[in-house]
């Protein structure tokens, strides 16, 4: 029994779009992560110990986004515990040698100076005084003072010349809720983003090409409101309110704020018994898989779904404020002064530039204690820079019939434009202003819901703002939006232009609103974009994964905000912003996987280019420009180490590549690449049989420096069984055969190296070889078998062996936050092997699934990892590369690296739920599910995705169903559970097969 029809996607869907309300498909985002945030709320900033992160404000152009040592962390502050922070007796005569994370001058040589400087940091937990340091050592100088801060409490030893003492503090401080610490980067894909927070306030400013080979992100920018006022239109009674939990310039805010967020949708749910209608604001950006230049749309929508629950009419104006001719605490680097003059406001420097034709941006500080204004002839570059106010020369435009835009003329990174311009229809109207003083423009909402008497704008301001209108009848519902685009098109790299790619899409700001039909004065086009996201979330929402899987799937494509694609073709990403390294081969491969199945050519991009830069050896280079934590490099400088993991990638992905997107040409392209990085890969092999001395992605631990490690070993054995299969499909005999020989020499000295019994029942695979001796367990040891299953090439060794590896990964190296990366060679209070890099954990459960543990149980530690981060922190879109350990009084805390995507490798882990095999060359779709029917689970395949489904009959047979949702298919073969579907298909988007076996 079989039939092709059209699915619920096509036949219900689709209509009920075209009939549904924006409101109402607005209403349909679900979210599986919320955060309350209350106007009593208090939040603070401590300092805690790191070794390095991404900071807020940056302070440096052309140079890494990295703080090191110690970060601010928020806190919400708990006002019913007590603060307390002093030391317990000193110590006289006593060293507490070790645990040092911060060493530093005091201003005199009272030891009671260092309980002071401890109780600044939140990982203080002890201190040492000398009154004589007896060396340099980080911020102390031999023979001054020195105080000693210390992370744990070290075994004390006897030393007359220091004086010592632990802390007794208490930590009234609790993690903040979701959607404080980090929030939902809104803006199209390689556009640059912003976050809306849980408390209204906007963050992570990078619309204006701002990166680590430019200028500084805007860390905050206060000024930044939305805001609302409702009328009751029987009694004439208002109100107005910022929204913001914690408002500013004097006005009213909203009492709670409930954050969600669903990547690329942002919600608050806005929370006040005083006001008289119920409101959601929606912000989202657009994302379609399978469509890169839609998905590259520079702008962000904010829609305020608003009720009225009244039996009387009332009015609401929603509005949008932006300071966008000024920018706090920036300063711009520029030599080029053309004028200097003294001014007491900052706002003066915006019309002394605007009346000076060679002012392009402006600085107002203090110079020779006076504030004075600098005029510049260029733009430079801006950092974070306190007390400093900075801009660029623009112009607002606008027309009662228009939207509000703002031009800066000009060919530097901050030259572009923006549009405030809000989605009007018949029963809505719009207003706009300028101004100086944004009290004005806020005092003007207030009393008047708009600024009706402007009519035409042309002139310079800090603020420019925009609002619309409309009333509502007793149990009526609208839905309010304001469409908030940029277009700035030229993007620099230190010095060197690169447009961006978006810059070919649209000729200017306006354009961007007219391909999103926002002059059409309707709300088609927003139903178009809502219901693209919509298609893509309800494939996780409506399976059968688990809940905290189905957030971290959606929500982990927000990695896609440090993209760059440029008009020359090129498309670029940062290792993070704090590494500002470019594409290295190992990271990229671990973050890849939502890249490849929504925009695939994006991959292939950057695998075109890393086979372009292999080196004469075969070696493929790790990056393509080397750098991290440290001045940003020239474009296109390739370099990096010799690793286990880059090469390797290489011919694991052009396996990847082509089983997933049937593309010969490519293989054809890149097959003499892989010939080449075979030969690299056997020579780093020829002494043991195994790769030798190669440093990998684990590289904080130096793992080089031993013989070979158990990490590259199943790297080497994944990349030689790609060999193997791409051989056969070129007919390659000779390489073929290197491989396979290779291979099985590989398996052997694996065994007799790498594998240790540590006692009857239990073994693992040793971290490395050589080594003092000790028996080092290394978790993820078998990344390159969690490939090797992902990319249907089967098991690489024996499975047994790998189970009790697995099941030794926990009993050895188990934390409360997942899985420690290396035990056995150090104490743990020695956070170079002691962290948790957040890859294993995930790995750990994808291997234990195509091993067939019993399905909850295998999530174990996937879930324990992601949700630490999730509900613990509250932290899910700044997610760090590694966590800290327990042992050296930082433990479960951001350790390494920001926004960061090791934890990405859990994309792999549909694949193993759902058993998936793919190799659209010969037409074959393949699934052996590891849960029992019924269940509903996402089909992955580059710009093709949808679902397969199972329904037991009553006859004990079971009914399966498969559902294309986005894209096309053809099909020789597809089973789920062994069972074929009889016959070839070929699908489109909204129609499915069934077949019952």
């Amino acid at each position: 029994m079989l039939f092709i029809y059209s699915s619920i996607l096509a036949c219900v869907f689709i209509p009920i779009i075209s009939c549904q309300t924006v409101y109402e498909l607005l209403n349909s985002f679900r979210f599986l992560n919320e955060g309350t945030i209350s106007k009593s709320d208090i939040y603070e900033y401590q300092y805690e110990f790191t070794f390095y992160t991404e900071p807020e404000n940056v302070t440096r152009e052309k140079f890494a986004w990295v703080e090191e040592v110690v970060r601010p962390y928020l806190y919400k502050k708990d006002p019913t515990k007590p603060l307390q922070c002093n030391s317990n007796p000193f110590l006289l005569g006593t060293d507490l040698p070790g645990a040092d994370f911060l060493s530093m001058i005091p201003p005199s040589t009272d030891p009671s100076d260092c309980n002071t400087l401890c109780c600044m940091y939140m990982s203080c937990t002890a201190w040492s005084f000398s009154s004589s340091a007896p060396s340099d050592f980080n911020g102390c100088r031999k023979g001054q003072p020195c105080c000693y801060l210390k992370t744990y409490i070290p075994a004390s030893v006897p030393n007359r010349d220091i004086i010592s003492a632990t802390m007794n503090r208490t930590f009234p401080y609790n993690h903040p809720s979701s959607g404080l610490r980090s929030a939902i980067p809104l803006g199209g894909i390689t556009t640059g983003s912003i976050e809306l927070r849980g408390d209204g306030t906007f963050h992570e400013w990078t619309v204006e090409n701002q990166s680590p080979a430019s200028g500084a992100k805007f860390g905050v920018v206060d000024d930044a409101l939305l805001a609302i006022r409702l009328k009751n239109l029987q009694t004439n009674e208002n109100h107005t309110r910022l929204i913001r939990t914690h408002p500013n310039h004097g006005f009213e805010g909203i009492d709670t704020i409930r954050y969600y967020g669903s990547y690329p949708v942002s919600k608050l749910e806005l929370i006040d018994y005083k006001l008289i209608g119920n409101m959601d604001l929606y912000a989202y950006s657009i994302l379609k898989p399978g469509d890169l230049n839609r998905s590259m749309t520079p702008a962000i929508i904010y829609s305020l779904n608003i009720e009225n629950p009244n039996d009387y009419p009332i009015a609401i104006d929603f509005m949008y404020n932006v300071p966008l001719s000024v920018q706090i605490d920036q300063t711009r680097l520029s030599k080029n002064v053309i004028q200097q003059i003294t001014s007491n406001t900052y706002i003066q420097c915006i019309s002394l530039c605007d009346q000076n034709n060679l002012c392009a941006s402006w600085n107002w500080h203090i110079v020779n204690n006076q504030n004075t204004c600098l005029l510049y002839s260029d733009v430079g570059n801006n950092v974070y820079l306190s007390g400093h106010v900075s801009g660029v020369r623009g112009q607002w435009t606008y027309n009662k019939t228009g939207p509000l835009v703002l031009d800066r003329p000009g060919k530097m990174s901050a030259n572009g434009q923006y549009v405030l311009w809000p989605f009007l229809s018949s029963d809505q109207t719009m207003t706009a202003t300028i101004d100086n003083d944004i009290t004005n423009i806020l005092s003007n909402f207030s009393i008047n819901g708009g600024w009706f008497e402007q009519t035409e704008i042309k002139g310079s301001a800090a603020y420019g703002a925009v609002s619309i209108s409309t009333r509502l009848k007793p149990g009526e519902k609208k839905t309010l939006s304001i469409l908030f685009a940029w277009y700035f098109p030229h993007h620099y790299w230190l010095d060197l232009p690169l447009d961006n790619y978006y810059s070919l899409l649209f000729n200017n700001v306006t354009t961007v609103g007219q391909t999103i039909g926002i002059d059409k004065n309707d709300d088609n086009q927003l139903k178009v974009i809502i219901k693209d996201i919509l298609i893509l979330h309800n494939l996780y929402f409506n399976s059968s994964l688990p809940d905290y899987l189905v957030d971290s799937l959606i929500n982990s494509a927000s990695h896609m905000r440090s993209a760059m694609y440029f008009s020359n073709g090129d498309w670029r990403q940062w290792e993070a912003y704090d590494c500002n390294d470019v594409d290295s081969v190992h990271n990229d491969h671990q973050r890849h996987l939502p890249y490849i199945l929504y925009f695939p050519e994006t991959e292939k991009m950057k695998m075109y280019t890393w086979a372009k830069y292999q080196q004469t050896d075969g070696m493929i280079q790790e990056t393509f420009a080397t750098g991290c934590m440290g001045d940003t490099p020239s474009y296109n400088q390739p370099g990096g180490r010799n690793m286990g993991d880059v090469t390797t990638i290489f011919i694991l992905e052009t396996l990847e590549l082509y089983r997933w997107t049937n593309d010969f040409s490519f293989l054809k392209d890149m097959y003499p690449h892989v010939v080449a990085g075979i030969q690299w890969q056997l020579s780093v092999s020829s002494q043991l049989g195994l790769p030798e001395h190669l440093e990998c992605t684990y590289d904080i631990p130096y793992m080089s420096q031993y013989p070979t490690t158990t990490f590259n070993s199943f790297m080497h054995l994944a990349a030689l069984r790609a060999c193997m299969e791409l051989t056969l499909i070129m007919n390659d005999t000779n390489t073929y055969n290197k491989c396979y020989e290779s291979y099985f020499i590989a398996i052997k000295q694996i065994n007799q190296l790498l594998w240790y019994n540590d006692s009857i029942d239990t073994g693992y695979f040793l971290a490395y070889t050589g080594g003092q001796g000790e028996k080092a367990i290394f978790t993820d040891a078998l990344y390159g078998q969690v490939l090797a299953f992902t990319y249907g090439l089967g098991p690489l060794y024996n499975i047994s062996k790998m189970k009790k590896h697995l099941e030794s990964e926990v009993r050895l190296a188990d934390t409360p936050y997942g899985l420690r990366m290396l035990t056995g060679r150090e104490p743990l209070t020695n956070p170079q092997d002691n962290s948790i890099w957040m890859g294993a954990s995930q790995d750990w459960s994808v291997l234990n699934l195509w091993f067939n543990m019993d399905f909850n149980s295998a999530l174990i530690q996937s879930e324990k990892g992601l949700n630490h981060v999730r509900q613990t922190l509250n932290d899910q879109w700044n997610t760090h590369g590694l966590y800290a350990g327990d042992g050296y009084g930082i433990g479960g805390k951001p350790w390494v690296t920001s926004h960061y995507g090791f934890h990405m490798v859990l994309w792999h882990l549909p694949f193993a739920i759902t058993g998936q095999y793919t190799d659209l060359s010969k037409g074959i779709l393949l699934f052996s599910p590891k849960l029992r029917s019924p269940f509903i689970l996402p089909v992955l395949i580059p710009n093709t995705l949808g679902s397969i489904s199972s329904t037991p009959l009553l006859n004990g047979q079971t009914s399966y169903t498969f559902t294309l949702a986005i894209g096309n298919l053809s099909l020789n073969i597809l089973a789920i559970n062994n069972v074929k579907y009889p016959g070839s298909i070929h699908l489109t988007a909204g129609q499915s097969v069934q077949w019952i076996g």
